[in-house]
């Protein structure tokens, strides 16, 4: 009988604990939403220069003709899915390189407002909902996921090469808290159906817990403080980086470039793709690191982005008052039980 009872209360302590460790990741997240700068008003700091997507001066055609080389022969519009106007998830940008992105100009896309991306880093989690559903090719890239909030250009185009070549650079408000976390927002460049935006040397796609100062730290580049290093509202980004895919010269082929929220519609991020970075012509090896990457040490407060330090991201747990008092309860029915057998 004893036996049975203590396997019983292990049995109980086992389901609470489970209960605790789901609790620090189920917790709700705190969205900022970022208030607008007046008309006339500019940002604290030099950085980006937003054109936002509005269906007229700005279009599915211009942000198509922004990013193509001339050695594109020709394109077709086959789908956009987005917002538009003050609160457009896509747009033009320009002052790239004051924002320290890499990119001078080029089109952006987010699963918020691209206006949420200007500096200085103000935010912790800056947060734009675009009530827009998720995307199915980006959650097969993240099995276990919902996506939400996708914004996708796809469109179909004839090259003059057999190489193809996208300059982008990646950026989010998920780092570096939730790092690790079940929020794991995500992009891809599907060529012809296949994701080519990929973790250099690997297969992996890229997303917050595929590149950050844990993993791949040398595609990272850190500007998770209050104000962060460099202009720009993103707490974290990677550094230029290059998709590469392999394409029939004069033959039609197909490119959709997408972005979402994973998890939630909380925390933005974005996806920027440079002027003419549609292109044949091989940029080199666009993945040098900036340096100071990190000027001032501004990273993470383990030093995690430190060479050789392994020491992986605390877990993102909140609640903590909720959490000790479970604690107590479970330690104090434990002892009494044991004290009565």
């Amino acid at each position: 009988m004893i036996l049975i009872k203590y396997l019983f209360m292990k049995n109980i302590l086992t389901l609470f604990f489970s209960f605790l460790v789901f609790l620090s990741f189920a917790q709700e997240r705190k969205p900022d939403f970022v208030r607008e700068l007046p008309p006339g008003l500019k940002s604290e700091c030099a950085g980006f220069i937003f054109s936002h997507f509005d269906e007229n001066n700005i279009t599915e055609s211009t942000l198509i003709e922004t990013i193509l080389g001339s050695d594109i022969q020709s394109y077709n519009l086959l789908n956009f899915h987005g917002t538009s106007g003050n609160n457009a998830s896509a747009g033009l940008f320009t002052g790239g390189s004051d924002a320290g992105i890499g990119l001078d100009s080029g089109i952006i896309l987010s699963t918020g407002f691209i206006r949420n991306a200007l500096g200085p880093n103000e935010y912790a989690g800056a947060t734009g909902v675009l009530e827009l559903p998720g995307d199915e090719d980006l959650e097969a890239l993240i099995p276990g996921y919902d996506t939400f909030d996708a914004t996708i250009l796809e469109f179909e185009f004839v090259p003059l090469f057999d190489t193809l070549y996208i300059s982008f650079v990646f950026g989010s408000e998920e780092y570096n808290e939730w790092v690790g976390s079940p929020y794991n927002d995500v992009f891809g460049f599907f060529l012809n159906g296949e994701n080519i935006a990929l973790v250099p040397g690997t297969g992996d796609r890229i997303s917050i817990n595929s590149i950050n100062n844990n993993n791949n730290s040398e595609y990272f580049i850190d500007n998770d403080d209050r104000p962060g290093p460099f202009c720009t509202e993103m707490d974290g980004y990677t550094v230029l980086m290059t998709a590469t895919g392999i394409v029939t010269p004069g033959e039609t082929h197909s490119i959709k470039l997408a972005i979402a929220d994973a998890g939630d519609r909380s925390f933005d991020s974005w996806v920027f793709i440079g002027t003419e970075g549609f292109t044949g012509i091989d940029p080199g090896d666009p993945n040098e690191p900036n340096e100071p990457k990190n000027p001032g040490d501004h990273g993470d407060p383990d030093d995690s982005g430190d060479p050789g330090d392994d020491e992986p991201y605390p877990l993102p747990l909140g609640n903590w008052p909720i959490i000790l008092i479970m604690l107590m309860i479970i330690t104090f029915t434990f002892f009494k039980f044991r004290k009565s057998i």
